[in-house]
Formats: structure tokens, sequence, C-alpha cells
């Protein structure tokens, strides 16, 4: 990359290192241990407890009891199309963050800038900065599970959605391991492989299946005659 395409993509011509100064200056007890935490919650790792949770619905609407059924679960064929939505999404942003980060090279802010001037309150799981992967975990969640206004409280839930969103992105420039620009490119790689993953996986018929928290009725009649 040529040093004027560099100052215009990645240093903002010195906005991305002011930016990352301001918020990792931010220091407070609770500060601080907010952004671990959120670095935490923005892990890769963390898609284990995801697919554990949908796995264990699909498991309670096979094998519970008619009459045992939870009306505020998701339906069986929503959780059916997260599980492979989120799965698809999940293995294109493994792939395309390791190629960029691989092809990139680009170093954490502690090893290039002075030392004593950055706040680390992590250690990184590589030396690669660019893109962010726990950005770009806290998007492609956020676009996968994003619902629509048919969903219940989905006002709740997109607040939800986009609170943890933001909480991971500050955390990242908080605990020292990540400039503003390695967020903002973890988000676009989640959300191109979200929104692609959510593109190539079918909708079931008369349903979104993501966006409806159960099917219509028709819908319903449909899989079973299906089964």
């Amino acid at each position: 990359m040529t040093p004027g395409a560099s100052s215009f993509l990645y240093d903002w011509f010195g906005v991305n290192l002011q930016m990352f100064y301001w918020l990792n200056g931010l220091h407070a007890p609770g500060w601080d241990a907010a952004m671990v935490l959120g670095s935490r919650l923005g892990s890769f790792f963390n898609a284990a407890w995801i697919f554990a949770g949908l796995l264990g619905v699909q498991a309670w609407h096979r094998w519970a009891p008619q009459r045992h059924q939870a009306a505020w679960l998701p339906h069986r064929h929503a959780v059916g199309r997260w599980l492979l939505v989120f799965g698809l999404a999940y293995g294109l942003a493994a792939v395309l963050v390791s190629l960029l980060k691989w092809g990139f090279d680009m170093p954490r802010p502690f090893m290039v800038l002075p030392e004593g001037s950055v706040h680390r309150l992590m250690e990184p799981e590589s030396l690669h900065s660019f893109p962010s992967g726990h950005a770009t975990f806290a998007m492609l969640v956020a676009v996968v599970f994003w619902p629509t206004a048919q969903v219940r409280w989905h006002g709740a839930w997109r607040a939800l959605l986009v609170l943890g969103l933001a909480w991971v992105g500050v955390s990242r420039v908080g605990v020292g391991v990540h400039f503003p620009a390695d967020v903002l490119a973890g988000y676009l790689c989640g959300l191109l492989c979200g929104g692609l993953a959510r593109h190539v996986v079918p909708a079931p018929p008369a349903t979104d299946g993501l966006a409806r928290w159960a099917p219509s009725a028709p819908a319903e009649r449909h899989y079973r005659r299906l089964r």
C-alpha cells in the first residue's frame, strides 16, 4: 500500500491515531473492567455458546411434551435457519479475517507507538491488527440475529444488539490492541459475511424464519406436509 493510500484508507490523515489515543486514554476501574468484558464478549470462541443455545432450543422443541412448549421461544423453523445462517457466516468470517490479517500484516498499536503511550489491558491472540476479528464477530451476530417488527420485543432486541456491537468495538481500542480503523474494517467484514449468509440460505415458505418469531398457519401446514 502506497503512503498516500495508507494515509487515506487507514490513517484517515491522522484521525485514526487521534481517536485511538482518546479512547485508549479513558481510565477508571469500572471503565477498564467494562472494556475487558466487552472484548471477551466479542471473541470468536463465543460461537460455541450460541450454537449450544440454538441446539438446546431445537432439542426442546423436538423432545419436550407439547403441553410444556414455551410460547416465548422462537419457532423451530426460525431456529433452524439461524443455525444455518450463523454457521455459514461464521465460516466465511473466519476465513476472510484470517486472510486479511495475514495479507496486510498490520501491527498492533503497542508495537508501533512509543513505549508507555498505550494503556494495554489484554494480550492479543496474534500480532496482526487489521481487521479486528472481535468486531467482525460482533457485527455478524447482529446481522444474523437482526429481527424485524414481527419479532416479539423487537425494539429491545435491536437495542441490545446495537449496544453489544458498539461495546465490543470500543473495547478493542480501550484495551489497547486495535486502532479504530481495525474495528471499522471488522464491522465491514462482519456485515459482508452475515449479509451474504442471510442471502444464500433460503427463508422458509410464507415466513422470513429469521424475522418472524413463529411461522404463519399456512407455513406450519406446509411443514407438516413435508414431514
